[in-house]
Protein backbone atom coordinates (compact mmCIF):
# COMPACT_ATOMS: atom_id res chain seq x y z
CA UNK A 1 0.00 0.00 0.00
CA UNK A 2 1.48 3.36 -1.01
CA UNK A 3 0.81 6.21 1.36
CA UNK A 4 0.59 9.02 -1.22
CA UNK A 5 1.49 8.40 -4.84
CA UNK A 6 1.91 12.15 -5.48
CA UNK A 7 5.02 12.28 -3.30
CA UNK A 8 8.51 11.22 -4.30
CA UNK A 9 9.14 7.91 -2.62
CA UNK A 10 12.46 8.01 -0.72
CA UNK A 11 14.65 10.53 1.07
CA UNK A 12 17.88 9.25 2.63
CA UNK A 13 19.21 11.32 5.54
CA UNK A 14 22.82 10.92 6.68
CA UNK A 15 23.26 12.47 10.11
CA UNK A 16 26.22 12.84 12.46
CA UNK A 17 29.87 12.81 11.45
CA UNK A 18 30.94 12.13 7.80
CA UNK A 19 33.07 9.09 8.54
CA UNK A 20 33.64 5.93 6.53
CA UNK A 21 35.32 7.25 3.40
CA UNK A 22 34.60 7.01 -0.30
CA UNK A 23 34.41 3.19 -0.50
CA UNK A 24 31.69 3.26 2.11
CA UNK A 25 29.80 5.98 0.27
CA UNK A 26 30.14 4.15 -3.04
CA UNK A 27 28.24 1.28 -1.43
CA UNK A 28 25.56 3.79 -0.38
CA UNK A 29 25.21 5.03 -3.94
CA UNK A 30 25.01 1.55 -5.43
CA UNK A 31 22.82 -0.28 -2.93
CA UNK A 32 20.65 2.51 -1.54
CA UNK A 33 20.46 5.82 -3.45
CA UNK A 34 20.54 4.50 -7.02
CA UNK A 35 18.53 1.38 -6.25
CA UNK A 36 15.74 3.28 -4.45
CA UNK A 37 15.99 6.32 -6.77
CA UNK A 38 16.29 8.33 -3.56
CA UNK A 39 17.23 11.92 -2.86
CA UNK A 40 19.99 12.54 -0.33
CA UNK A 41 20.14 14.93 2.63
CA UNK A 42 23.16 15.34 4.87
CA UNK A 43 23.19 16.83 8.36
CA UNK A 44 26.55 17.55 9.98
CA UNK A 45 28.66 20.34 11.43
CA UNK A 46 30.86 22.63 9.37
CA UNK A 47 34.07 21.21 10.87
CA UNK A 48 34.18 18.52 8.17
CA UNK A 49 35.88 18.71 4.79
CA UNK A 50 33.11 19.55 2.33
CA UNK A 51 35.19 18.39 -0.64
CA UNK A 52 33.82 14.84 -0.63
CA UNK A 53 31.50 13.11 -3.08
CA UNK A 54 28.56 13.14 -0.66
CA UNK A 55 28.26 16.90 -0.92
CA UNK A 56 27.95 16.81 -4.68
CA UNK A 57 25.35 14.01 -4.48
CA UNK A 58 23.25 15.64 -1.76
CA UNK A 59 20.09 17.54 -2.70
CA UNK A 60 19.87 18.98 0.80
CA UNK A 61 22.87 20.12 2.86
CA UNK A 62 21.89 20.87 6.44
CA UNK A 63 25.20 22.17 7.78
CA UNK A 64 25.34 23.74 11.21
CA UNK A 65 28.08 25.60 13.06
CA UNK A 66 30.09 23.15 15.16
CA UNK A 67 29.46 23.38 18.88
CA UNK A 68 32.50 23.46 21.12
CA UNK A 69 30.16 22.16 23.80
CA UNK A 70 26.98 20.37 22.68
CA UNK A 71 25.46 20.91 26.11
CA UNK A 72 24.91 24.53 25.12
CA UNK A 73 22.40 23.41 22.49
CA UNK A 74 20.39 21.55 25.11
CA UNK A 75 20.60 24.44 27.56
CA UNK A 76 19.20 26.76 24.90
CA UNK A 77 16.27 24.57 23.84
CA UNK A 78 15.38 22.42 26.87
CA UNK A 79 14.68 23.20 30.52
CA UNK A 80 13.93 19.75 31.97
CA UNK A 81 16.06 16.83 33.14
CA UNK A 82 18.12 16.28 29.97
CA UNK A 83 21.50 16.74 31.70
CA UNK A 84 20.68 14.38 34.54
CA UNK A 85 19.52 11.86 31.96
CA UNK A 86 22.73 12.06 29.91
CA UNK A 87 24.89 11.73 33.01
CA UNK A 88 23.16 8.43 33.79
CA UNK A 89 25.00 7.10 30.71
CA UNK A 90 28.34 8.84 31.21
CA UNK A 91 30.31 5.59 30.69
CA UNK A 92 28.07 3.80 28.18
CA UNK A 93 28.41 5.99 25.08
CA UNK A 94 25.13 7.78 25.76
CA UNK A 95 26.89 11.00 26.77
CA UNK A 96 29.83 10.79 24.35
CA UNK A 97 27.84 9.79 21.27
CA UNK A 98 24.23 10.61 22.09
CA UNK A 99 24.83 14.32 22.70
CA UNK A 100 25.75 14.82 19.03
CA UNK A 101 23.41 12.34 17.34
CA UNK A 102 20.35 13.49 19.26
CA UNK A 103 21.07 17.11 18.33
CA UNK A 104 20.93 16.16 14.63
CA UNK A 105 17.49 14.63 15.08
CA UNK A 106 16.24 17.67 16.96
CA UNK A 107 17.61 20.13 14.39
CA UNK A 108 15.95 18.26 11.55
CA UNK A 109 12.65 18.11 13.45
CA UNK A 110 12.75 21.85 14.20
CA UNK A 111 13.81 23.03 10.75
CA UNK A 112 13.16 20.55 7.97
CA UNK A 113 9.96 18.59 8.63
CA UNK A 114 8.33 20.30 5.65
CA UNK A 115 10.98 18.75 3.40
CA UNK A 116 10.56 15.29 4.90
CA UNK A 117 6.82 15.49 4.34
CA UNK A 118 7.44 15.80 0.58
CA UNK A 119 8.50 12.13 0.55
CA UNK A 120 6.67 8.91 1.33
CA UNK A 121 9.52 7.23 3.20
CA UNK A 122 12.58 8.39 5.11
CA UNK A 123 15.77 6.36 5.44
CA UNK A 124 17.50 7.77 8.53
CA UNK A 125 21.04 6.51 8.94
CA UNK A 126 24.68 7.29 9.64
CA UNK A 127 27.50 8.24 7.28
CA UNK A 128 29.58 5.18 8.20
CA UNK A 129 27.25 2.38 7.07
CA UNK A 130 28.88 0.16 4.43
CA UNK A 131 26.14 -1.60 2.44
CA UNK A 132 26.52 -5.17 1.24
CA UNK A 133 23.27 -5.65 -0.66
CA UNK A 134 20.31 -3.76 -2.07
CA UNK A 135 18.24 -1.96 0.54
CA UNK A 136 14.77 -3.40 1.29
CA UNK A 137 11.89 -1.34 -0.04
CA UNK A 138 8.97 -0.22 2.08
CA UNK A 139 5.36 -0.39 0.89
CA UNK A 140 3.41 0.04 4.12
CA UNK A 141 3.38 1.81 7.47
CA UNK A 142 6.07 -0.25 9.16
CA UNK A 143 9.38 0.95 10.58
CA UNK A 144 12.19 -1.26 9.32
CA UNK A 145 15.28 -1.66 11.52
CA UNK A 146 18.13 -4.11 10.87
CA UNK A 147 18.32 -7.05 13.25
CA UNK A 148 21.08 -7.30 15.85
CA UNK A 149 23.37 -4.71 17.48
CA UNK A 150 20.69 -3.91 20.07
CA UNK A 151 22.85 -3.68 23.25
CA UNK A 152 19.91 -3.85 25.62
CA UNK A 153 17.70 -1.58 23.48
CA UNK A 154 17.31 -1.52 19.72
CA UNK A 155 19.83 -0.79 16.95
CA UNK A 156 19.97 2.97 16.37
CA UNK A 157 22.24 3.04 13.32
CA UNK A 158 19.66 2.73 10.57
CA UNK A 159 15.89 2.86 10.06
CA UNK A 160 13.34 3.42 7.32
CA UNK A 161 9.91 4.79 8.17
CA UNK A 162 6.91 6.57 6.61
CA UNK A 163 7.32 10.34 6.63
CA UNK A 164 4.09 10.68 8.61
CA UNK A 165 6.04 9.32 11.61
CA UNK A 166 8.89 11.81 11.20
CA UNK A 167 8.03 14.24 13.99
CA UNK A 168 7.53 11.47 16.55
CA UNK A 169 10.58 9.54 15.33
CA UNK A 170 12.87 12.56 15.61
CA UNK A 171 11.60 13.70 19.04
CA UNK A 172 14.30 11.97 21.10
CA UNK A 173 15.50 15.21 22.74
CA UNK A 174 11.97 15.98 23.90
CA UNK A 175 11.87 12.49 25.38
CA UNK A 176 15.14 12.70 27.32
CA UNK A 177 14.10 16.08 28.71
CA UNK A 178 10.87 14.64 30.11
CA UNK A 179 10.12 13.11 33.55
CA UNK A 180 8.94 9.98 31.71
CA UNK A 181 12.49 9.34 30.48
CA UNK A 182 13.80 9.41 34.04
CA UNK A 183 11.19 6.84 35.05
CA UNK A 184 12.31 4.51 32.24
CA UNK A 185 16.09 4.60 32.83
CA UNK A 186 17.45 1.04 32.69
CA UNK A 187 20.39 -0.27 34.69
CA UNK A 188 22.66 0.12 31.65
CA UNK A 189 21.53 3.32 29.97
CA UNK A 190 22.99 3.73 26.51
CA UNK A 191 21.93 5.16 23.15
CA UNK A 192 20.15 1.97 22.08
CA UNK A 193 18.13 1.71 25.31
CA UNK A 194 17.19 5.39 25.09
CA UNK A 195 16.11 5.01 21.46
CA UNK A 196 13.90 2.01 22.26
CA UNK A 197 12.33 3.71 25.27
CA UNK A 198 11.57 6.78 23.18
CA UNK A 199 9.82 4.65 20.55
CA UNK A 200 7.89 2.84 23.27
CA UNK A 201 6.86 6.11 24.90
CA UNK A 202 5.31 7.50 21.70
CA UNK A 203 3.89 4.22 20.43
CA UNK A 204 6.09 3.83 17.33
CA UNK A 205 7.50 0.53 18.65
CA UNK A 206 4.25 -1.16 17.56
CA UNK A 207 5.19 -0.57 13.92
CA UNK A 208 8.75 -1.95 14.06
CA UNK A 209 9.76 -4.89 11.89
CA UNK A 210 13.32 -6.19 11.86
CA UNK A 211 15.07 -7.20 8.63
CA UNK A 212 18.22 -9.19 8.06
CA UNK A 213 21.34 -7.05 8.40
CA UNK A 214 23.22 -6.39 5.16
CA UNK A 215 25.49 -3.56 6.25
CA UNK A 216 28.31 -2.91 8.70
CA UNK A 217 29.83 0.09 10.45
CA UNK A 218 33.05 1.23 8.84
CA UNK A 219 35.74 3.80 9.49
CA UNK A 220 38.93 5.05 7.89
CA UNK A 221 42.10 4.28 9.83
CA UNK A 222 42.88 7.18 12.13
CA UNK A 223 39.46 8.84 11.93
CA UNK A 224 38.38 10.44 15.22
CA UNK A 225 35.62 8.62 17.08
CA UNK A 226 33.41 9.37 20.07
CA UNK A 227 33.21 5.75 21.19
CA UNK A 228 34.52 2.50 19.65
CA UNK A 229 38.00 2.44 18.07
CA UNK A 230 38.23 0.01 15.15
CA UNK A 231 40.98 -2.62 15.17
CA UNK A 232 40.02 -4.91 12.25
CA UNK A 233 41.04 -4.09 8.69
CA UNK A 234 38.99 -4.61 5.56
CA UNK A 235 41.83 -5.97 3.45
CA UNK A 236 42.37 -4.74 -0.13
CA UNK A 237 40.46 -1.50 0.59
CA UNK A 238 43.09 1.05 1.61
CA UNK A 239 42.73 2.18 5.25
CA UNK A 240 39.15 0.86 5.54
CA UNK A 241 38.31 -0.68 8.92
CA UNK A 242 35.29 -2.42 10.42
CA UNK A 243 34.21 -1.29 13.89
CA UNK A 244 32.30 -4.44 14.87
CA UNK A 245 33.57 -7.67 13.26
CA UNK A 246 30.50 -9.69 14.25
CA UNK A 247 28.30 -7.11 12.53
CA UNK A 248 30.39 -7.55 9.36
CA UNK A 249 30.25 -11.35 9.56
CA UNK A 250 26.49 -11.39 10.11
CA UNK A 251 25.85 -9.00 7.24
CA UNK A 252 27.97 -10.93 4.75
CA UNK A 253 26.56 -14.30 5.86
CA UNK A 254 23.05 -13.02 5.19
CA UNK A 255 24.13 -12.10 1.66
CA UNK A 256 25.80 -15.47 1.10
CA UNK A 257 22.65 -17.25 2.27
CA UNK A 258 20.59 -15.18 -0.16
CA UNK A 259 22.78 -15.39 -3.26
CA UNK A 260 25.14 -18.39 -2.78
CA UNK A 261 28.87 -17.96 -2.25
CA UNK A 262 29.83 -18.03 -5.92
CA UNK A 263 27.25 -15.49 -7.04
CA UNK A 264 28.02 -13.11 -4.20
CA UNK A 265 31.77 -13.47 -4.74
CA UNK A 266 31.43 -12.25 -8.33
CA UNK A 267 29.44 -9.25 -7.10
CA UNK A 268 31.57 -8.43 -4.03
CA UNK A 269 34.91 -10.32 -4.25
CA UNK A 270 36.80 -8.20 -1.71
CA UNK A 271 34.05 -8.42 0.88
CA UNK A 272 33.70 -12.18 0.38
CA UNK A 273 37.45 -12.77 0.79
CA UNK A 274 37.48 -10.73 4.01
CA UNK A 275 34.54 -12.73 5.33
CA UNK A 276 36.27 -16.08 4.84
CA UNK A 277 39.52 -14.70 6.23
CA UNK A 278 37.72 -13.66 9.43
CA UNK A 279 35.97 -17.03 9.61
CA UNK A 280 39.35 -18.77 9.31
CA UNK A 281 40.87 -16.57 12.03
CA UNK A 282 37.98 -17.42 14.30
CA UNK A 283 38.43 -21.16 13.75
CA UNK A 284 42.18 -20.98 14.35
CA UNK A 285 41.62 -18.94 17.52
CA UNK A 286 39.09 -21.48 18.82
CA UNK A 287 41.50 -24.33 18.04
CA UNK A 288 44.35 -22.62 19.93
CA UNK A 289 42.14 -22.02 22.96
CA UNK A 290 41.01 -25.64 23.00
CA UNK A 291 44.60 -26.83 22.60
CA UNK A 292 45.78 -24.76 25.58
CA UNK A 293 43.05 -26.13 27.84
CA UNK A 294 43.87 -29.76 27.07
Amino acid sequence: MRINSDKKKYLVILAGSPRGGEKTWESLYKYVLDYLDADLAICCSNKWNLDISLFSRAKYKWIYEKFEDYEKYYSKHFQGNWKEYFLSGKDTGLYASGLLHFVCKDMIKRNYLDILEQYEYIVYTRFDQFYLDYHPQLENKEILIPSGEDYGGICDRHAIFPSQYAEKYLSICDFIDSPKAMEMIPEYNNCEATYLNQLVSNGLHKHIRRFKRTQFTSTIKGEPTNWRVATYKVYFYKNLMMKYPEEFVTGVKNCLDKYSTIKYFFNEPVITINYFYLALRKKIGAYKRNFRTQ
